[in-house]
């Protein structure tokens, strides 16, 4: 060999191992944020405390929560953490699993790197699993979805799981009131008590409170602005000259009767009392010149609020105050102000059987436990609401995994070629859901996947992993099952993350904006 040719072969040496190198510190990141969260998965799953630099302390397991919180700068990382926000906004659950099983995915490729295989035969052999693996999930006999249970899978591992039948029992009917969906049921959380006094409410709570109580005799009418009735703002650094005081006093009374002006028009609009939510403030003197016509008001309501409000009352929001009209005044069975606990709180509730906004109210001991309810509230409402929508669900515990890598390897053995080694290797991937499951609970994974095979192999394909007891246990029996999309999207962002990771070859600065 000349020395030129040397040359060549050291230089393309030396790309390889650069690209190899891209590829492994995407991969060991993604493989890093995967195992933070690994520990959290199943019904068993640990804890974490998330502390910032100013001591604001989270106590969580919910994977969702720690993920977006997590301080990550590494970009092979954060594909991974956007993964995990796609199947949150998609599925509300779902997100331990898709990124335990994405960090899987890629710490098989490794392996495959070794034995020789090329990245893109890697990414075609993953693709066509994942594609297999959806189809095979879909045709899946679902059978009847059982909100229930379904709400009970969900909850169960989470900080509701103590009295489960009142958590689940609250967040069907939120489901059922809301006709599955899920952004018409509202939480809130009041401290100084326990789950047991958590209910659902037929309307709105909003913690706020009016700024002059409603008098005695006011109707339930309300009217809702985006902006608010404060004296209008002149501009800044504005130089304005005066020929007399006359002129001077006309041009600071210019705003005031602008401000008495549109609060007049609000008088108009509700001449029997009523209630004004604002989204921005209201000036002191128009919330006493509208208490004497009965009106009261609730200022500073975030626009979320005034949408809930909206649908509750199925009239629109007023843009401004010129805009107001009567097709702007809503009516319900009652507003008045209430005290949760030792908070006041403005109670909107609905006039009629369907309601089409509820209110969750949760009550716990402390602040820090009602938070982790309020994020298992909110995603038990969400899964069941898929549940509600789509029909299809599957059995828990890890039972869909086992059942679809076994038939990866059947689909594998008739593929031939270097790509049967990558649907091969995803097919393990997907045990790591099971194997998780049971190691969180205390209980040998191998000797548990070993056992899931041979069941599955057997035609019981519904068996999973028995956190109490260890070994196998059917989920039907049991009562486990979750919505079936929660499972393909997982597959899904798992697959399409993990080979972007594998796709990227080199990590390049680019120039700033």
């Amino acid at each position: 060999m000349s020395e030129e040719q040397r040359v060549v072969v050291v230089r393309d040496e030396q790309q390889q191992t650069g690209r190899n190198q891209a590829q492994m510190h995407n991969i060991r990141a993604a493989k890093a944020v995967a195992d933070t969260v690994r520990s959290t998965l199943g019904p068993a799953g640990m804890d974490k405390m998330m502390v910032d630099g100013h001591g604001n302390v989270i106590v969580t397991n919910d994977g969702a929560t720690i993920l977006r919180e997590l301080d990550v700068a590494h970009p092979g990382a954060k594909m991974i953490i956007e993964m995990a926000k796609t199947q949150e906004n998609v599925c509300y659950d779902g997100t331990t699993s898709t990124v335990v099983l994405g960090g899987q995915l890629l710490a098989n490729s490794e392996q495959l790197f070794q034995k020789g295989l090329h990245p893109n035969v890697i990414c075609r052999g993953y693709h066509q699993a994942s594609k297999w693996a959806i189809e095979y999930c879909n045709d899946l006999d679902s059978g009847s979805a059982d909100l229930n249970l379904v709400a009970k899978t969900a909850m169960t591992g989470k900080s509701v799981e103590h009295c489960l039948d009142k958590a689940s029992e609250l967040c069907v009917n939120a489901v059922l009131d809301a006709e599955g969906d899920a952004s018409k049921v509202r939480v809130i959380c009041q401290s100084g008590g326990s789950m047991d006094e958590s209910k659902l409410f037929p309307g709105i709570v909003l913690n706020k409170e009016f700024q002059v109580a409603l008098k005695d005799g006011a109707t339930p009418s309300a009217i809702l602005i985006n902006t608010g009735l404060n004296t209008p703002k002149k501009e800044e650094k504005t130089n304005v000259h005066f020929s007399s005081a006359r002129e001077a006093k006309e041009y600071n009374d210019a705003g005031k009767m602008t401000l008495f002006a549109n609060a007049e028009k609000v008088i108009n609009i509700l001449p029997k009392g009523g209630v004004v939510f604002s989204r921005d403030g209201v000036d002191e003197r128009v919330v006493k010149f509208l208490a004497e016509a009965n009106i009261a008001v609730v200022r500073r309501v975030a626009e979320s609020s005034l949408g809930s409000l909206s649908r509750l009352l199925t009239i629109g929001v007023a843009h401004d105050i010129e805009s107001l009209g009567e097709q702007h005044v809503g009516e319900c069975l009652s507003i008045r102000e209430d005290k949760i606990g030792d908070m006041k709180y403005v109670i909107i509730e609905h006039e009629g059987e369907q309601c089409p906004v509820s209110t969750l109210i949760l009550r716990g001991a402390t602040m820090q436990t009602l938070d982790e309810f309020e994020r298992a509230f909110a995603d038990s409402v969400g899964v069941v609401s898929l549940a509600y929508k789509n029909g299809k669900v599957v059995t828990g515990g890890g039972s869909v995994y086992i059942s679809m890598a076994n038939h990866l390897r059947q689909r594998a053995a008739d593929m031939g070629g270097r790509e049967q080694m990558a649907v091969e290797a995803f097919a393990e991937a997907l045990e790591i859901i099971p194997a998780t499951i049971a190691e969180n609970a205390g209980h040998d994974p191998l000797d548990t996947i070993l056992a899931l095979r041979n069941d599955h192999a057997q035609g019981m394909s519904d068996r999973g992993v028995d956190v109490t007891n260890g070994g196998t246990v059917s989920m039907t029996e049991i009562g486990v099952i979750e919505p079936l999309s929660v499972i393909t999207q997982a597959i899904r962002s798992s697959s399409e993350v993990a080979i972007s990771i594998l796709r990227i070859d080199d990590i390049i600065s680019k120039r700033m904006e």
